[in-house]
């Protein structure tokens, strides 16, 4: 009996005769990727104050050649979101600067992180969504320098978390 209704299911069932036209194909897939994520002392931060050329300040390097043109001619969408905990009795100003292959800057995101205090961190997120000529601008770039400046000051405590997250949405069609 189970058999015979399983059959008479089956012939009965919908079926749509519409052919599939992959013209008329899109999908839009997003891809997150962490940048950049790392914690520092302010003890770190002091000693930086005879850094140059800019005194009090922490630099570090990121390779972004995945953004280059070749693997992203169909990148509709692309977004920072960036979290900051910070202790640091100090206002911290975070730049991140891309440059291309002549190092020439290409985009840059620059924040001010208010000042906190151990047991008490202020907490920032923050997101930067880049629009089409941004996009076609940061796409040329080949590395990123992050870093991180605060006032002058040799005597502060406290430590600073940050995180970055990239978020690319890509359009493929059909066509």
């Amino acid at each position: 009996m189970k058999c015979l209704i399983i059959t008479c299911l089956f012939f009965l069932s919908c079926t749509d005769d519409r052919s599939f036209n992959d013209e008329d194909f899109e999908a839009t897939p997003t891809f997150e990727v962490n940048l950049f994520q790392t914690q520092y002392s302010a003890e770190l931060i002091n000693t930086g104050n005879e850094s140059t050329p800019v005194p009090n300040t922490l630099h570090d390097f990121i390779d972004v050649d995945f953004l280059n043109k070749e693997v992203n001619e169909d990148l509709v969408g692309l977004k920072f979101e960036v979290l900051a905990e910070n202790s640091i009795d100090r206002v911290q100003n975070l730049n991140f600067v891309f440059y291309d292959v002549n190092d020439l800057e290409t985009f840059r995101v620059s924040e001010p992180i208010p000042a906190g205090a151990e047991g008490s961190p202020s907490i920032k997120n923050f997101t930067v969504v880049l629009g089409p000529a941004e996009i076609e601008r940061i796409i040329t770039s080949v590395r990123a320098e992050f870093f991180v400046t605060q006032a002058s000051a040799a005597t502060n405590t406290g430590s600073m978390q940050l995180e970055c997250i990239a978020e690319a949405s890509y359009l493929f069609t059909g066509e």
